[in-house]
């Protein structure tokens, strides 16, 4: 069993059993478990990634032809049903943490890391800062402030949110 509350999902190239799955359309198909996991809070429960073999179009430089492929997706358990004498003991199984509280101090601010860009203050004047999100399109320097630190930089006196980026989101608390 892999660590329980790991963010990586099974290896999708990982081999696994065949179990049948419910397509969409009624359809059952067979498909290769590779993973089990279990996601709790409104519409979690059990889910099973699954490898499902296809075709594939692909281009050769004299014609087009087929190659096998393979999508890979998830479904809830109720639509695996596993296949007699198959073992499902090897599939990866792990345990999704609980959904998190978004933050206290601004519940619409983007998950991430933070960085505050200190600009030259005019002359006789105060300094600015603005503080950016790391997916900021603007050089500002390694992102080490957590979302709580952000917020206490943007209620410092001359201190703004960057406009071009997720930093919009940030509210002075």
């Amino acid at each position: 069993m892999t660590d329980p509350f790991s963010p990586d999902s099974p290896d999708p190239d990982a081999p696994g059993p065949p179990a049948w799955v419910e397509l969409a359309d009624g359809q059952s198909v067979t498909a290769q478990v590779i993973g089990r996991i279990h996601r709790p809070g409104p519409g979690g429960d059990w889910w099973y990634e699954l490898r499902l073999p296809i075709w594939a179009e692909a281009q050769l430089p004299d014609r087009i032809t087929v190659v096998p492929d393979s999508i890979i997706f998830r479904v809830p358990a109720r639509l695996v049903t596993p296949i007699e004498d198959i073992d499902y003991s090897g599939v990866p199984t792990r345990r999704e943490r609980p959904p998190g509280r978004p933050p206290r101090s601004n519940p619409a601010a983007p998950a991430g890391r933070w960085s505050v860009q200190h600009l030259p203050a005019p002359m006789g004047g105060p300094g600015r800062r603005v503080i950016h999100h790391e997916s900021c399109w603007l050089p500002t320097g390694d992102p080490d402030l957590t979302l709580d630190q952000a917020l206490r930089e943007l209620a410092r006196p001359g201190s703004e949110a960057c406009a071009a980026c997720d930093a919009r989101h940030l509210s002075r608390s």
